[in-house]
């Protein structure tokens, strides 16, 4: 049976060859359109039965690879957190003080990555321009921060130069 099958194959593969068009008449043309050709010829459009209403479905070609996107760039699955609205509303902030207002902390340079219990004592993981930090509450970070305190969704730092608070947040630390 199967020798049947194999030579019935065989048997419609020649013949398909055998009545195959020539490429004189082929059935598929060559892309011959310049990028100018294309560029000045209509854009072709659905027909209307076809498209949804007041919808404009014109394909229109790429003109180049910029709108393609850097594959290769910074992605990441993190949702908006609180810290980068806070840091959006203090860059806003010091347009609208104007010239005359005193000089404050510059922004938390932190990004909280997680936090670890042992013995009962907690350690905060922060990443600062790049590299790792380990705080814990009293010690000195990052040369001009100290982590003052804990609360249910933020860390509390003091900004040594200037001695003012700054908060961190992070969320809900279960």
């Amino acid at each position: 049976m199967r020798k049947i099958v194999l030579g019935a194959a065989a048997a419609a593969t020649l013949l398909a060859v055998y009545f195959a068009p020539d490429e004189e008449g082929g059935v598929v043309g060559p892309a011959a359109a310049t990028t100018r050709e294309r560029a000045a010829a209509p854009a072709p459009v659905l027909p209307a039965a076809a498209a949804p209403a007041g919808a404009d479905l014109r394909i229109e070609p790429r003109h180049d690879d910029s709108d393609l996107g850097n594959v290769f760039a910074k992605q990441s699955w993190q949702p908006e957190t609180p810290k980068k609205i806070m840091l959006a509303q203090a860059a806003a902030q010091p347009a609208a003080k104007g010239a005359g207002a005193a000089p404050g902390a510059p922004p938390l340079p932190f990004q909280f990555l997680g936090r670890f219990v042992d013995e009962g004592r907690a350690a905060y993981f922060l990443q600062a321009q790049g590299r790792n930090v380990v705080a814990r509450v009293g010690e000195k970070v990052d040369e001009h921060y100290i982590l003052d305190s804990v609360s249910g969704d933020a860390l509390h730092f003091t900004y040594l130069p200037l001695n003012q608070q700054q908060a961190l947040v992070v969320g809900d630390m279960n």
